[in-house]
């Protein structure tokens, strides 16, 4: 009798596991007695599909029916070779035009129209692509030129005419420009010469202190072999004071900044005047910078002593 007591005892967690199970076993029992049968979901859903079924026949019938009308509604032609501009009306009927097609083109010539061409009758919005496509190899139409509005139209079209001829360009004779005075508005107008071109050649010639000699300009960045021999012919050198530099004065940066002189030379030539005394002569300075670089022979006119 202990023994069965025992087991039949439960403790406080056992207790509320044994509720909770059979709080969700009742959960579940009310949840099955008030579901929808399945029956009537199955019944719903096929009723709506045949719903569906139903109106997309009635589509398909009722495109048929449509295309039927088409059909019916288009007249077989046959054409015979006419000029539609002298056609009479028995004989647009007898060609198999319907009664408002020939009424329409009636109208139209009634009020002036012509047809020029075999594409104005397929223009009328009552001749449909099918029908054109019919008629238009029996189409017999002298050619009818079309009546120019009014004289101002004609010298419209002269004047239109006359500027699709090709226009006579005047060769601008290009002009002989002296290196040394030119500004760079006039080195534009020789050959090959555009507006950055110009500009580095005014530039150089103020780091350089004037041009002695044409070759300079190769010096140019941009000036080529090719642009060079082109544009030659066109320039000169005249007589000009060039802007020399005192080698024994003249401070770095202004040494540096000429064209023919590297940082290495210039400053080799500084420390010969701070450390050794100042420099007297060509000779001099060519032995003092030779090993720094290839030494320009033009360099020798821009310097002074």
């Amino acid at each position: 009798m202990e023994s069965i007591r025992k087991w039949l005892t439960f403790n406080k967690g056992e207790r509320i596991a044994i509720i909770t199970i059979m709080a969700v076993i009742v959960v579940l029992i009310l949840a099955c007695l008030f579901r929808p049968s399945r029956k009537s979901l199955s019944d719903g859903a096929l009723h709506d599909l045949d719903s569906l079924l139903a109106l997309r026949q009635a589509a398909v019938e009722a495109q048929q029916r449509q295309q039927a009308e088409r059909r019916q509604e288009t007249t077989e032609l046959h054409p015979f070779p006419f000029n539609p501009n002298t056609l009479t009306e028995e004989g647009w009927k007898k060609m198999g035009l319907s009664d408002r097609q020939v009424s329409n083109i009636m109208n139209y010539q009634a009020k002036g129209g012509k047809f020029y061409s075999k594409n104005d009758l397929g223009k009328l919005y009552t001749i449909s692509e099918e029908d054109f496509a019919q008629l238009e190899p029996f189409i017999v139409l002298p050619e009818v030129s079309r009546p120019s509005s009014n004289k101002s139209s004609e010298k419209k079209s002269e004047s239109q005419a006359k500027a699709n001829e090709p226009k006579r360009v005047e060769k601008k004779e290009i002009p002989i420009v002296d290196l040394n005075t030119v500004d760079s508005t006039t080195l534009v107008e020789l050959p090959q010469i555009g507006g950055y071109t110009a500009v580095r050649i005014i530039a150089f010639r103020e780091k350089l202190g004037g041009f002695i000699d044409k070759e300079q300009l190769r010096d140019v960045k941009g000036m080529d072999a090719e642009r060079f021999a082109t544009v030659e012919p066109y320039i000169n050198i005249g007589a000009t004071e060039l802007r020399k530099i005192d080698v024994n004065r003249a401070d770095f940066k202004t040494l540096v900044n000429h064209p023919y002189l590297n940082y290495e030379q210039v400053k080799r030539i500084v420390n010969q005047r701070e450390k050794r005394g100042m420099i007297k002569n060509w000779a001099q300075l060519h032995d003092l910078i030779k090993d720094d670089g290839e030494v320009n022979p033009l360099l020798e006119h821009y310097l002074k002593y």
